[in-house]
């Protein structure tokens, strides 16, 4: 049986049209396996019937016709599914690699110039007479100061003065910032992979 499955060839055009099928019905049962584990759990349902939106005999028979129409299609026009799928499957990793992206306030865009650490903290000092500023650079912020410069331990990284315009656009969801914000960005091949904000109004 095996043998003779193996050596059998398409000659006819019922045979390659059998072998198309074949193509579809393999997308077919991948989608109803995609369905079946996405189908949502008992508990899901109740909570829908609780919020007074459980299907209907009719929203049931709509759902029936649609899902035979789609499979219909898939049988027929599986090649343009595969395309799709593909492409989906593109979208949803790009989307999934920007959603797990941290998120800063500086964006390329922002950048100024290169900057010195020990340039940096020598203008940061502020003389306070009553001493409520600590002696350190950045003062009260010169612990995140020292994790920033903590992170800059490759070769590639940078770091650069940045400055957010008030009204501009910034962060990764592109929010429009309420005041000007300054500080330092670790930027790697043009990439900015931390920041340091030493203003923000």
């Amino acid at each position: 049986m095996i043998e003779a499955l193996a050596a059998w060839r398409p000659s006819t055009w019922v045979d390659y049209l059998l072998l198309y099928m074949v193509a579809g019905a393999s997308m077919i049962a991948y989608l109803l396996a995609k369905i079946l584990l996405d189908t949502p759990s008992d508990f899901a349902k109740s909570l829908v019937r609780i919020m007074g939106k459980e299907e209907t005999w009719l929203d049931k028979i709509q759902e029936a016709v649609a899902f035979s129409f789609g499979m219909t299609c898939v049988l027929v026009g599986w090649p343009g599914f595969l395309v799709w799928l593909a492409k989906d499957k593109l979208d949803e990793a790009a989307r999934q690699k920007r959603y797990d992206e941290p998120e800063f306030n500086c964006l390329p865009e922002h950048l100024i110039n290169k900057a010195n650490p020990i340039e940096a903290e020598a203008s940061s000092y502020v003389i306070a007479p009553l001493g409520t500023v600590p002696a350190l650079p950045f003062g009260h912020l010169n612990k995140a100061w020292a994790n920033f410069l903590a992170d800059m331990l490759d070769e590639r990284d940078e770091m650069w003065s940045f400055f957010i315009p008030k009204g501009s656009k910034h962060g990764k969801y592109r929010i429009t910032a309420t005041s000007d914000i300054k500080g330092y960005a670790r930027v790697r091949n043009g990439k900015v992979l931390g920041e340091f904000i030493t203003e923000s109004d």
